[in-house]
Parts: structure tokens; C-alpha cells; sequence
């Protein structure tokens, strides 16, 4: 398992849009807004292929710019 910490920019985004994207094999958990127009989400995967997907995932939604991973973490 891995986890990460991301941080998803852009403008008018719906913290609902991206609670609603479905990653196969990761699951995403809001934590909150950002001011400046993102939201940061907890997600935890299977494989760092997983997660890698996920953020792709992330990066096609409409309206957002950008995708920042902000930790990582190995889970044994």
C-alpha cells in the first residue's frame, strides 16, 4: 500500500467532482480547501502504479490546472 498527500489546483472546482472520480484501486479522502483554489486529498493505493493512475485520473477533470503531490508514503 501507498499514500499519498496531493494537492489538486484549479478554478472552480468541486470538492464533489473529486470525491466522485472512480480510481479502481486507490480511494480518495477530501481533507479541505485550499484559499487559493484547490483542494488537498488523502489517497491510498495498492501500488505506486495505482497512485500514478490516480493522479493522472486527477489531472484529466475538468477545470483542474494542476496536480502537486506533497507527501508520499510506503506503507509495508
Amino acid at each position: 500500500m501507498i499514500e499519498g498527500l496531493i494537492l489538486v489546483e484549479g478554478s472552480n472546482l468541486s470538492e464533489e467532482t473529486l470525491r466522485s472520480v472512480s480510481l479502481g484501486n486507490a480511494k480518495q479522502v477530501v481533507v479541505g480547501r485550499v484559499p487559493a483554489g484547490g483542494v488537498v486529498l488523502h489517497v491510498a493505493a495498492t501500488s505506486p502504479a495505482d497512485l500514478s493512475r490516480a493522479l493522472i485520473d486527477f489531472a484529466k477533470v475538468t477545470d483542474v490546472t494542476q496536480v502537486v503531490t506533497l507527501t508520499l508514503r510506503n506503507m509495508p
